[in-house]
């Protein structure tokens, strides 16, 4: 890092991005395709502050969206509108019950855990509303 430039914490939370573009190659779909997507909170997309979209990486294995993930963005939304904190949620890893830390949320849909991953998710949303 050269002086003065400063590294974007979230950056680091969220980890690599596609383009719209580069998301919609990586998919096979189209630019409207990924609009669509994005609008029925299906697919997550990340706005910067200079207006540059952005979706994470995370949230895309093997050429589709990790299974889960829309009705995951669907619940979070009843919390936040913010697509930073879903993010942030979604890839950070969880303190479980012993104290130990656990999987991310991203991780447990990797696993095939949709049904945790979704009450995880109703509880935080539950706790950012009120």
């Amino acid at each position: 890092m050269t002086e003065g430039e400063q590294s974007n914490p979230w950056a680091q939370i969220v980890g690599p991005c596609y383009t719209e573009t580069s998301v919609a190659r990586a998919l096979g779909w189209t630019a409207e395709q990924v609009a669509a997507a994005v609008e029925s909170h299906s697919l997550l997309e990340l706005e910067t502050e200079e207006g540059v979209l952005l979706y994470p990486a995370f949230q895309i294995v093997d050429g589709r969206v990790v299974d889960g993930v829309g009705d995951v963005l669907r619940v979070l939304r009843t919390g936040t509108r913010s697509s930073w904190t879903w993010a942030q949620w979604l890839n950070s890893p969880f303190d479980d019950e012993t104290g130990e830390v656990a999987s991310s949320a991203i991780e447990q849909l990797l696993a095939g855990q949709i049904e945790g991953v979704l009450r995880d998710a109703r509880h935080a949303a539950a706790a950012w509303s009120s």
